[in-house]
């Protein structure tokens, strides 16, 4: 832990505009600016990198090119950072996309061979360096199926963002998004949307895609949904802590929170509630045995 008057920096790693503009601002009004030793925190603007999730992935095939590339975006942070200064924290977040719905394990299977691929071209002595400071700075989370999924749990931020119907979806728990709105347009969305992307992308539902979804809400009210407009501001204020319901709601998220609380010194500002098992080990494992902070 840090002392008075250090200060410590945090680099997240997104493959979204959205996450590239705001996520760190969104996660800083949570976490705040300081750790619980008094040490400083400064949130680094995110790096942005191709995402590895576009299509569905499967556990048999090797790690592909962009899941290599964020590993070493990665440790390139850990190791040098900007300007030449490490970061103290790294966090490499991707989104589970429609494709890889409820096969977050196959994901993290990903991230885990490409990380071990790139470290397998480091001589022997960098590499031990190098898995040390994967283990005590650098995670890999995800959002699911979207970072837009949680924009559905706040619906003071939906009202901002000119949203002025009910959404009507059928869980509480954001992150299994599936509309029930019986509007006669977005039925007719997801319909063509659907018959045009089975082929291509096994386990494609509109129905399921939040982000869709706001775009058709948005438009009933004549508004053009653009990230930089409202996605920003909006994921800037996005209220996390009311957007579990439940205690089995948002698994996946709230890993990544009690991962960050954890570095901080603080509970989780989730609350007590179930955590994704392949993206956050118990307490109980032996930490020196992980490859990176959460896996």
């Amino acid at each position: 832990m840090g002392q008075m008057g250090q200060m410590a920096t945090i680099r997240l790693i997104v493959t979204g505009d959205l996450e590239e503009l705001a996520l760190h601002e969104s996660l800083r009004q949570v976490f705040g600016d300081a750790r619980r030793d008094g040490e400083a925190v400064i949130w680094d603007p995110p790096r942005k990198l191709h995402s590895a999730t576009s299509r569905r992935l499967s556990m048999s095939e090797r790690p592909s090119r962009p899941m290599q590339a964020l590993v070493k975006a990665m440790l390139s942070e850990v190791k040098s950072g900007k300007q030449g200064t490490p970061a103290d924290l790294v966090i490499v977040v991707d989104d589970v996309e429609l494709g890889n719905v409820d096969r977050e394990a196959v994901l993290v299977k990903h991230f885990q061979g490409a990380l071990e691929a790139v470290l397998a071209e480091h001589a022997l002595q960098a590499r031990e360096r190098y898995q040390q400071l994967l283990r005590e700075r650098c995670s890999f989370h995800m959002l699911r199926p979207m970072v837009e999924s949680y924009f559905f749990g706040d619906g003071d931020t939906l009202r901002s963002m000119g949203v002025q119907s009910t959404p009507r979806i059928r869980h509480t728990d954001v992150e299994c998004f599936e509309t029930t709105d019986t509007d006669p347009g977005w039925i007719e969305e997801c319909q063509r949307d659907n018959q045009r992307q089975q082929h291509q992308h096994p386990g494609w539902r509109r129905e399921c895609h939040p982000k869709h979804y706001l775009e058709h809400l948005l438009q009933r009210e004549r508004i053009f949904y653009d990230e930089k407009l409202h996605g920003e501001p909006a994921l800037k204020r996005l209220a996390w802590k009311q957007v579990p319901k439940a205690r089995a709601d948002c698994a996946i998220a709230r890993c990544l929170f009690e991962d960050v609380a954890d570095w901080f010194g603080v509970p989780n500002p989730l609350g007590a509630g179930d955590l994704q098992q392949c993206l956050y080990p118990a307490r109980s494992v032996d930490r020196s045995k992980l490859l990176l902070r959460n896996l």
